[in-house]
């Protein structure tokens, strides 16, 4: 079930609308919540665990305030709230436990850093001690600005553009490199290039035109490699493809014209290996879509392997990384999708195994990594969609549990594959138990059911739910029953150690929306039945470290 609140576009509260920046703290009411519906005595850490506070009223009354963006620096979180009902108004709030994590009883202290917002605060990147978004305030268009935590410190890095906005609609994430920030950007006279910023009206420029005039480069997803970043852009000429830069306009270039003349190769999927190993998909012209790695010179930034012979492409998915090792799905036009590893040359990219034999393909899907291996969900023919582990060879790889015997019909398949620490979970529906959370450690035997939250047939995970919201070594998920509703559940993976809180007592539900974790605290949205949608925090006391 998609929690109904949780993008909701409407908003007001007139009551803390301000005119530019003004400081507004608010401390959170005296009610807190422990009416927890406690399924267990015996969780881990169970002296640190307190049931769920309320952080602050931001919107006083009934009204609601929902999260749309969020940062943390220094135990403190930053929120970009929406408040509703009624006319579209946005803020931007700063919410700070007042002992630092030492009395979990202490209380939050909420500062109103911007209000009266026609637009979201979005892309929150944060850099050394302060947080970096991108906001259109009415007058300047969608711009780049920046907070320090104080009212009079949240402002306007530079008007980029003074002919409009700065920014798309949708503009890629921003990237931090030590004490600045990098990201795409028009200034209305070059088109949408590569920009950096320190913060300071001076600092923040155009690191290249790289495709000059009024044309715009369109850099795309940028990756971090040490110092430098690689992303895709088309300079005119040579079409879209991989570049990097190291935040110079001298050291910003074409690292290979790989689909050669005006032909873009349109690299995507940029991905980088714990040993500094760069893989990303292209189209040379020749070789269809395919992997290619580089070292960020021309020399070495090659094709891999054509998977696929010829000029289809692969339909490469899903890169994952084991350590030393690519994870990814792919085609090669005889197995079908399948599982596939690499590590960076010809010799070592290899089909892991045909796990559905045919041309049919056992399309693996949501890979995630656990201790070096990989676990996914893939369909054998046989047993329809489960969980599989693989370490990256044929007999390493297997089926770590059949959840719903026979093969689960469409809507009943696993979902929501989630890594934490030695630990993956997961959403699976079996005959006796209905949709319940999973666990994994990557063996058969340590694939279970945590719990039948409801027990029997009945789910307690119910619809298109998020998926869980890994803490240390347990999570977070939505439950729901209907005499409790959907509230937040808990665990530590462990039977005992899984616990509900009925924030919003009886059947109505809280719809609780996790959106940030910092050392001591996981924040998230939830609704008490008095306060409306608000902030709330759960200890990381109430979760093992791994």
């Amino acid at each position: 079930m998609r929690h109904p609140h949780s993008y909701l576009l409407a908003s007001s509260c007139a009551l803390l609308c301000a005119c530019g920046p003004m400081e507004e703290s608010v401390d959170p009411p005296t009610t807190d919540s422990d009416s927890e519906l406690e399924l267990s005595q015996d969780l881990n850490n169970a002296p640190q665990c307190t049931g769920p506070k309320l952080v602050a009223d931001l919107a006083p009354g009934p009204s609601s305030t929902n999260t749309f963006d969020s940062a943390a620096v220094d135990g403190a979180v930053y929120v970009s709230v929406v408040y509703s009902p009624g006319l579209d108004t946005y803020a931007l709030w700063k919410l700070e436990e007042k002992s630092g994590g030492q009395d979990l009883h202490s209380g939050w202290k909420a500062t109103l850093l911007l209000g009266n917002l026609s637009d979201y605060p979005k892309r929150m990147t944060v850099v050394g001690s302060k947080v970096f978004f991108i906001l259109d305030d009415g007058i300047h268009g969608s711009e780049l600005w920046k907070t320090d935590g104080t009212p009079g410190g949240t402002r306007l890095v530079e008007d980029i553009n003074p002919f409009g906005g700065a920014f798309s609609d949708n503009p890629i994430n921003p990237v931090a490199v030590g004490k600045t920030l990098y990201f795409a950007a028009d200034d209305g006279t070059h088109g949408t290039e590569l920009w950096r910023s320190d913060g300071t009206t001076g600092g923040t420029r155009l690191v290249k035109d790289i495709s000059p005039g009024f044309a715009s480069a369109s850099p795309g997803q940028l990756l971090l490699d040490g110092k430098r970043l690689l992303f895709a852009a088309d300079d005119g000429g040579k079409g879209r493809e991989l570049w990097k830069s190291d935040g110079t306009s001298g050291g910003t270039r074409l690292v290979r014209d790989i689909a050669p003349g005006a032909t873009s190769s349109s690299p995507e999927q940029l991905f980088r290996l714990e040993d500094g190993t760069l893989f990303f998909v292209a189209d040379d012209g020749i070789h269809g879509r395919e992997l290619w790695t580089t070292d960020g010179t021309k020399e070495d930034t090659e094709l891999v392997e054509d998977i696929r012979a010829g000029s289809a492409g692969s339909d490469i998915a899903w890169l994952t990384s084991g350590k030393k090792k690519l994870y990814f799905t792919a085609n090669d036009g005889v197995h079908g999708a399948e599982l596939w590893t690499s590590m960076g040359c010809e010799d070592d990219t290899r089909l892991v195994k045909d796990i559905r034999p045919g041309a049919t393909g056992s399309a693996p899907r949501e890979l995630v990594p656990l201790k070096g291996n990989v676990i996914l969900f893939a369909d054998d023919g046989t047993h329809g969609r489960e969980p599989w582990r693989s370490n990256g060879t044929t007999a390493g790889t297997l089926m770590l549990a059949d959840t719903h015997p026979t093969s689960p019909p469409p809507g009943y398949e696993p979902s929501s594959l989630v890594a934490g620490k030695n630990k993956v979970f997961f959403y699976a529906n079996t005959p006796g138990e209905g949709k319940e959370p999973w666990v994994t450690d990557g063996t058969p035997s340590g694939t279970r059911l945590i719990k039948d939250l409801n027990p029997g047939p009945a789910n307690s995970i119910s619809g298109d739910p998020y998926p869980p919201f890994v803490v240390g070594g347990g999570a977070t998920f939505l439950y729901y029953e209907g005499s409790v509703g959907a509230e937040l559940a808990w665990t530590n993976g462990t039977s005992s150690g899984t616990r509900v809180a009925d924030i919003n007592p009886g059947p109505a539900s809280s719809n609780p929306v996790i959106f940030r974790a910092t050392h001591d605290w996981v924040y998230l949205g939830a609704d008490d039945g008095i306060h409306g949608s608000e902030p709330w925090a759960l200890s990381v006391g109430c979760f093992p470290k791994n």
